[in-house]
């Protein structure tokens, strides 16, 4: 198949889930190496979402899975927040404590997350450092949901011989960053939101779409540096793509800077290393930390509060946020981890 893709033939989508089954029986290192070359070649086909469905399925069906149980909301949605990471600039973690402000002011999270390849700090160190669960279950989740609105659900145990192939081989966005996230995890939300360290949202949102998301935000943000965020940003240009009942939306586009008009400041948290954004991050939640953090992560959960329906405008959201966040009050009904607790 490379072959005809170098030579300008003709390659349809299916073409490169064989082509996936096909590497996962070469040995290291020829095996890492086509791997590259597949992902590459659908990158540079565009990338076109039919492409990235067709390799996700193949990729996926190496692990035996059950098929994602939903869990519904009643008068408030449960959100699936996810992100695709490989941004390229390393920042303090964002996603997992908003999701644990937005808990807090009562909306139903569930934070699908990994451990770190490109990042400082990803979600599962963060959960881990924090002393919180992981569940691999809907009883699980549905358990920690109605404790506090908030359950974690790690991507590596779920797909381990996809993880064994692709996991920390990949430090910028390839297809699988259009949705592996979301798309390991065992148990799924009314509504999915999803960020993309990549300007092709519309990619992401069909792809979601097609394995059966009718609810979706995706989003992104380009910095002014030229880097790509899988969240809302402090600068540049936010990048929105939707599906709502099963139809996906055009792609928005809108300055991040129009979104904030409270004083959150403009500049990215950035940590030197692992330990740094774990004691940052620590301190934010326990209601002091950096204000350029404070902000973002009450950005990112105004848009989480938004969604759920507990304020009606980001600017209220950033308040309600901002206040959580100035308590120390985040995670105060959180349950933390124990040996049955992580196997739930």
């Amino acid at each position: 198949m490379l072959t005809c893709i170098a030579v300008g033939d003709h390659v349809t989508s299916p073409a490169f889930a064989d082509a996936f089954l096909a590497t996962v029986d070469l040995a290291a290192p020829a095996r890492d190496v086509v791997l590259g070359s597949l992902m590459t070649a659908v990158m540079m086909r565009g990338p076109m979402a039919n492409d990235v469905e067709a390799l996700l399925r193949g990729a996926l069906s190496v692990d035996s899975r059950t098929p994602a149980e939903v869990i519904n909301g009643d008068d408030r949605p449960v959100l699936m927040l996810a992100g695709s990471g490989k941004k390229g600039v390393r920042t303090l973690n964002v996603s997992t404590p908003a999701a644990l402000v937005a808990a807090a002011a009562g909306a139903r999270v569930i934070k699908v997350g990994s451990a770190a390849t490109s990042s400082a700090l990803g979600s599962r160190d963060l959960v881990r450092a924090l002393g919180l669960r992981e569940h691999r279950t809907s009883d699980g989740v549905r358990a920690d949901l109605a404790a506090s609105g908030f359950a974690f659900v790690a991507i590596e145990p779920e797909i381990p011989v996809l993880d064994e192939l692709y996991g920390g081989r990949f430090h910028t966005p390839n297809p699988f960053s259009f949705g592996l996230a979301p798309l390991a995890s065992p148990v799924r939300g009314d509504v999915t939101v999803f960020g993309l360290s990549h300007p092709r949202v519309d990619v992401a949102a069909r792809v979601l779409n097609g394995f059966g998301m009718p609810h979706i935000d995706v989003l992104s943000t380009r910095l002014p540096s030229g880097h790509y965020l899988d969240e809302i940003g402090p600068a540049g240009e936010l990048r929105w793509c939707r599906a709502r009942n099963g139809e996906v939306g055009p792609v928005e586009t809108e300055p991040a800077s129009g979104l904030i008009t409270t004083g959150v400041p403009r500049d990215l948290p950035t940590p030197s290393g692992a330990e740094e954004a774990v004691e940052r991050t620590s301190e934010l939640l326990a209601g002091g930390g950096l204000e350029s953090h404070r902000g973002l992560v009450a950005l990112n959960a105004a848009h989480l509060l938004m969604i759920s329906g507990i304020t009606t405008s980001l600017v209220n959201g950033i308040a309600v946020a901002d206040d959580i966040l100035r308590s120390g009050a985040a995670l105060a009904s959180i349950p933390v981890a124990s040996t049955a607790g992580m196997r739930a």
